[in-house]
């Protein structure tokens, strides 16, 4: 089990740093970096209007924290 993770992640390593351009790399961090920005400042922001709604969106914090997460298992096959 643990040779098949280990195998699974040096494909995922090498897709990341052999196949993928370094403007599709750069693409493709911008755009999950974006939706966790995106997410994180409407969780602060908080609704506006509607005061009777809670104040805060825990689905928001849970998208941000996997977006991030996602960075860095990319990062870290990128250059580990």
């Amino acid at each position: 089990m643990r040779t098949l993770l280990l195998n699974l992640w040096d494909d995922f390593s090498n897709w990341v740093t052999h196949v993928w351009s370094p403007a599709t790399y750069a693409i493709v961090v911008t755009i999950f970096g974006l939706i966790a920005l995106t997410c994180i400042l409407g969780f602060l922001k908080g609704p506006k209007f509607n005061k009777d709604v809670k104040p805060f969106k825990w689905g928001s914090v849970v998208i941000c924290v996997v977006c991030l997460l996602v960075i860095g298992v990319i990062s870290l096959a990128r250059y580990m």
